[in-house]
């Protein structure tokens, strides 16, 4: 009796023991190994149909330019048609997609340097504000943005003259830094005219000296030719008495300061269509005005886009024709039948850029009565 009941302690002993010694297991534990396809939030990737087409689009630019056709003795040359205008790009002719012949109303900032350094040249400078309000329509916008070593917007966007002269008063008790900046100025009012329609230009009156200019005069001119600013730029250089200061003192430095200044004036004028002017006198600054705003007034307005374009960042050169309808130069005659010579001025290039942007549509080069939509103010 005992043996047999040491024999069924022994098989409950057989039976409970794995229940007693095997430890708890966590539900998580009990799963199976995790594969290689469940590892992580990893996801395979989509299989790509055979049939698939891969399409990638560059965008060509409208390449927009405003072109002035005086003769030799700067007469505006009227009357002519599409046909009579040949574009290059890099020596190779475009196709021209649109022209716009005629006036139309000004869209233009004032860009006065305001530094009181030497009061003779900033009175003559804020003189010479005051008489290019004088050549301005009724139909036209204008805006005044003064400077130092910084850019100062005293009147945005208006038709009413009065504002700006004004403003103009405020400044004939001069106060701020005896330093500036004209690169930066510049290139300020270039990146606000973007967003600003209207047939756009700078005028900028001032001796073009740079103290501490953030931007190289690499920079400056780069951005000067971008293509989408397509602001014509007119100087009035004004340091003329800065000159006979340094002669008076025979400072050569600040002499030949003057010099560069007024080269790269020059420079950044010619690449967008316009002209710089140093009067020596304040006469003289009433009829450059009145060709200033004529010139404006008188431009041909010519679209295209280029044949080959590539997103490279680099500069391509662009060159305005006169043609016959054979092809041929054209011939220009006065009105006693004599040949004369012509001049162009038009935007010399344009930078392409190099990353994917989406590139706005210039507006429209008909005539009208257009407006500044938008402002330089943020």
């Amino acid at each position: 009796m005992k043996e047999r009941a040491w024999v069924v302690r022994l098989v409950c002993a057989a039976v409970l023991l794995p229940l007693i010694w095997v430890p708890a297991v966590s539900p998580q534990q009990q799963q199976p190994p995790p594969t290689e396809e469940k590892r992580g939030p990893i996801r395979p990737k989509p299989q790509k149909p055979e049939d698939e087409t891969y399409v990638m689009r560059v965008e060509a630019p409208l390449v927009t330019l405003d072109v002035v056709v005086t003769d030799n003795h700067g007469n505006f040359i009227p009357g002519l048609q599409k046909a009579n205008f040949r574009i290059l790009e890099d020596g190779v002719e475009q196709a021209v997609t649109s022209f716009a012949p005629g006036e139309a109303p000004l869209t233009t900032v004032l860009l006065l340097e305001t530094r009181p350094q030497f009061w003779r040249v900033y009175y003559d400078m804020l003189d010479a504000a005051y008489l290019f309000l004088n050549r301005l329509r009724d139909e036209d916008w204008i805006a005044l943005v003064g400077f130092d070593m910084r850019p100062r917007i005293l009147v945005d966007f208006t038709r009413n003259k009065n504002d700006v002269q004004e403003a103009l008063r405020t400044l004939e008790f001069p106060a701020g830094f005896s330093e500036v900046n004209t690169f930066d100025a510049l290139l300020d009012v270039l990146e606000r005219l973007k967003d600003v329609e209207g047939k756009r230009s700078i005028v900028l009156v001032g001796t073009g000296l740079n103290s501490f200019s953030q931007h190289s005069w690499d920079e400056t001119l780069r951005q000067v030719r971008d293509a989408e600013t397509g602001v014509t730029v007119f100087a009035l250089g004004m340091g003329w008495n800065w000159e006979l200061l340094a002669d008076y003192y025979d400072w050569t430095s600040l002499r030949m300061d003057i010099k560069v200044a007024e080269a790269q004036l020059a420079e950044l004028c010619r690449q967008t269509g316009g002209h710089a002017y140093f009067p020596r006198f304040l006469g003289e600054i009433p009829g450059i005005y009145e060709t200033i705003a004529a010139m404006l007034r008188n431009q041909y307005s010519l679209a295209y886009q280029p044949r080959e374009f590539k997103r490279d960042g680099k500069f391509h050169k662009v060159k305005v024709e006169l043609i016959a309808p054979d092809g041929s130069p054209l011939k220009v005659v006065d009105q006693k039948g004599k040949q004369v010579k012509v001049r162009l001025y038009h935007r010399q290039g344009y930078h392409s850029p190099k990353e994917e942007v989406s590139l706005r549509q210039p507006v429209s080069p008909a005539g009208g009565n257009r407006r500044a939509t938008g402002g330089l103010a943020p």
